[in-house]
């Protein structure tokens, strides 16, 4: 029955996130990245004053017939860019199956299946530490439906995979744990049976995105201070210490570039700057608790937090001393506690201060965070002695959840004002279309992709080449579709367009993006 209730829970959470996946119109900038870092050809460029065949955009994005499961050339194309390559491999696999196709279903589907892993080892793990069963099903719906859960699955990028990498390294935690406390474990069991398998995640979750080792420090510090402080075992903490710096060490070796990426280029220095600015702790807390409330609890983590608090309380004050050590928190609890607090205050310090999109950078640990709060919450009212509370306190979280989705509309990255602009590209297909990019940034032709692929072909301009316009398709149109980058010289470039266009006297705003204007010209 149980099995069967947690199958249930998971197949109207994937219903929910293809719900949404259905309604998702465009991407972000880095979904596209991630498209064109597994599956370029060529190397995606933008001419000045030539044409471009649809196909040879289409080409940068999908896998070409012929050419998938090209492993080493999606190895070599991240060593250029700041990630590891894992994820990256899972997507080029799934991409290689449909050749030619550009589809948001390729990433969807993959981030799916990163969700199942979540989920198995989410269930795995609450098994472990023995969780009431309502505390199990009230995590699997909050979690599995929550609307940053959804936001994971359709956002194209690791951060999926990553949530599953940590949730299975606190599984493999915690049965080390729980199996060497029991004394059931010789040293060769204790490596094979323990150690193995937290390396062999470890290596994994590495290379699938760096931000791994803040959970995996924090939690592997909190467990040697056990083994080697409570349970008094420098051998076997120097044997856990020696073997998930072994795990890192072969990642390191299968992936070289990792170390210019954490600690050289564009990220690395700027996250490593902003990890050590101690000015801006607090600012950068603050932002994320706020995301964390907002956009996971929909305005209601206070109460949560007000129990936690409560719980602390009412353990510290009972009055009989034997039974107040006993409901002191399981050690399992404080290192999952300190793994997930430790990773939520690392990220914060140094992830991308990007509105609501910087929740992504934090996703992968709200399964965990989500677990941990409300079994302090179902602690603090069942000491209270009522029953009826626990229900209370699961239809209150229940409708924050249906808040979050119905009032807030809280999911992420679905983009839905792009079918407006896809439908005005469809509409103009056949006319002339023409891209005036900034060559300070010409990357961000990328944002208009799925509009541009809508057209036969593509007219690229330099927005800051002044010189006469002389292709004759251009001078000689009627209609134009301009799409135009924000630039400093753009309205000499505008009138450079009408000096070399005689058939043009009209240019009127069709729609605004980030960085970019349509314009149609008659």
């Amino acid at each position: 029955m149980k099995k069967l209730m947690f199958s249930l829970i998971f197949v109207i959470s994937v219903v929910i996130s293809l719900y949404y996946g259905v309604q998702k119109a465009g991407f972000h900038e880095d979904e596209y990245y991630t498209y064109y870092s597994t599956n370029r050809s060529l190397g995606l460029y933008q001419p000045d004053r030539e044409w471009q065949e649809r196909q040879t955009i289409l080409d940068e994005f999908t896998v070409k017939r012929g050419e998938g499961f090209n492993y080493g050339l999606v190895k070599l194309v991240q060593s250029w860019d700041v990630h590891p390559p894992f994820y990256y491999f899972v997507f080029h696999t799934l991409c290689s199956f449909v050749p030619g196709l550009f589809t948001k279903w390729t990433g969807i589907i993959t981030n799916l299946i990163a969700f199942a892993i979540a989920y198995l080892f989410l269930c795995l793990l609450m098994e472990r530490l023995k969780v009431p069963l309502v505390v199990e099903i009230l995590t699997l719906v909050f979690w599995g439906l929550n609307p940053q859960t959804v936001s994971c699955n359709i956002l194209i990028r690791m951060y999926a995979w990553l949530g599953a990498a940590i949730l299975a390294c606190a599984y493999f935690h915690v049965k080390l744990l729980q199996e060497y406390d029991n004394n059931s474990l010789e040293i060769k069991d204790y490596v094979l049976k323990s150690l193995l398998p937290v390396m062999a995640v470890s290596y994994i979750g590495f290379l699938i995105q760096y931000f791994y080792i803040f959970f995996f420090v924090s939690v592997g510090i909190a467990l040697t201070a056990w083994i080697v402080f409570v349970r008094k075992d420098i051998r076997n903490g120097a044997i856990y210490v020696g073997a998930c710096a072994l795990s890192l060490g072969l990642a390191v070796l299968t992936y070289p570039k990792c170390l210019s990426h954490m600690f050289g280029g564009y990220r690395g220095t700027g996250a490593s700057g902003s990890l050590f600015d101690i000015a801006n702790t607090g600012m950068r807390i603050s932002f994320f608790v706020g995301l964390l409330n907002d956009f996971v609890f929909a305005g209601g983590l206070i109460l949560l937090v007000f129990m936690i608090f409560l719980g602390i309380l009412l353990r510290m004050t009972s009055r009989n001393p034997a039974k107040r050590k006993g409901e002191l928190p399981r050690p399992e609890v404080i290192i999952l506690t300190i793994g997930a607090i430790g990773y939520f205050l690392l990220t914060s310090k140094t992830a991308l201060l990007v509105g609501s999109a910087s929740n992504r950078y934090e996703m992968s640990i709200y399964g965990l965070l989500i677990l941990l709060i409300f079994m302090d919450g179902f602690y603090v009212l069942s000491k209270m002695g009522n029953p009826v509370l626990v229900y209370m306190f699961s239809a209150v979280t229940i409708a924050l959840l249906l808040k979050g989705h119905v009032y807030d509309k809280n999911v992420l990255f679905l983009y839905k004002e792009d079918n407006q602009k896809i439908a005005y590209a469809i509409e103009n297909r056949e006319q002339v279309a023409v891209v005036m990019f900034n060559p300070a940034t010409p990357q961000n032709v990328w944002r208009l992709t799925d509009e541009l692929l809508v057209y036969p072909k593509v007219f690229y301009m330099n927005e800051e080449n002044l010189d006469k316009i002389e292709d004759a398709r251009i001078i000689s149109a009627d209609r134009i579709i301009l799409y135009a980058a924000d630039d400093d010289l753009q309205q000499q470039a505008f009138d450079n367009l009408f000096d070399s266009c005689s058939g043009l006297s009209v240019m009127k705003p069709v729609a605004t993006e980030d960085m970019w204007s349509t314009y149609e010209v008659n």
